[in-house]
């Protein structure tokens, strides 16, 4: 079978896939329009998501068999399409869970202690302890909502800190255990003092965390969203920070991560969220680490190697 990489990986990774034994080509510069103008003769396809997996794909791919995803978020993937033509989609679920967990630690510990901003005034030669006294992380209330890979590596972390760990997964029950308490949605609004989201982007999630959600919260809250940017939209998380219900805020997601083609209204709401030393960002990295890209690669490679196995016998 011919396989197509497009997107970059390590020359270790491409060494193994070379030892399959399978015609295979490697083309990270490709643009999107390249990629489908050499689908024809593909039937394994290993990409992050330069291109999406749907209709106009499989027009230019007639031949693909399999798609590959290196990470865990499948929203470009339409599954359903995938499956009704017979197409294998593959991904990592909890290969980068640990990273996203201890950043999610990290970017936490930094909110409430203001690292970031004690920092940046001491670089300005600016020496203010009592402006930057600290919240204790220990004996808070925390709630997870989306208890998978991740969620759960969360709740590992946060038990190690002295703190109430509650747990909301919609799709995943019998997970309590003596470090986790297993909740629904209305506790975590009633109990939680910080707010962790592990959840996937889906048509039921885009957007869910607006201003009206977050209001139903009983206390302020510490947010973080570790997950996916549209979940929560900006205005809302705005409106949430000038009313006191939100005390702060960590971002590693945007709901445009490509700076350069933002609206006029997420330009407008990224500029009063920068000017706001509540909310701290990075670059979509929580589960950008070394180690997590080597457990990635190695199960795209082992992903391939056994449908490549299984489809052989047929």
């Amino acid at each position: 079978m011919n396989i197509l990489l497009i997107d970059p990986f390590p020359p270790q990774m491409l060494a193994e896939i070379a030892q399959l034994g399978h015609p295979w080509r490697y083309e990270p510069h490709w643009t999107r329009q390249e990629v489908y103008e050499h689908l024809a003769e593909v039937e394994i396809l290993v990409m992050n998501s330069k291109v999406n997996a749907d209709a106009e794909l499989l027009r230019h791919g007639p031949r693909l068999k399999m798609i590959c995803r290196a990470g865990v978020g499948m929203d470009h993937f339409d599954l359903p399409l995938l499956e009704r033509h017979g197409i294998e989609a593959f991904n990592t679920p909890g290969a980068n869970a640990i990273p996203v967990a201890e950043q999610a630690v990290g970017m936490l510990l930094c909110l409430m202690h203001r690292i970031a901003r004690a920092d940046r005034q001491v670089h300005a030669w600016q020496w203010r302890r009592e402006e930057n006294r600290g919240t204790e992380l220990y004996g808070k209330t925390v709630g997870i909502i989306g208890y998978g890979n991740t969620g759960s590596a969360v709740g590992r972390c946060l038990s190690g800190f002295g703190c109430r760990v509650l747990a909301y997964d919609k799709y995943k029950t019998g997970f309590a255990s003596p470090s986790v308490q297993e909740v629904d949605l209305g506790q975590i609004q009633a109990e939680a003092d910080i707010v962790t989201l592990h959840i996937p982007l889906t048509a039921e999630t885009e957007g869910w965390v607006d201003a009206e959600f977050l209001g139903q919260f009983k206390k302020p809250i510490w947010l973080l969203n570790l997950a996916r940017g549209p979940i929560v939209p900006l205005v809302g998380l705005l409106q949430a920070l000038a009313e006191g219900q939100v005390i702060a805020a960590a971002l590693d997601v945007l709901e445009n991560e490509k700076l350069d083609t933002l609206t006029p209204s997420q330009s407008t709401s990224l500029e009063q969220l920068f000017a706001d030393d509540r909310v701290l960002f990075t670059p979509h990295i929580g589960g950008w680490s070394h180690e997590s890209l080597d457990r990635i690669n190695g199960r795209l490679v082992e992903g391939v190697a056994d449908f490549l196995q299984r489809n052989s016998k047929n």
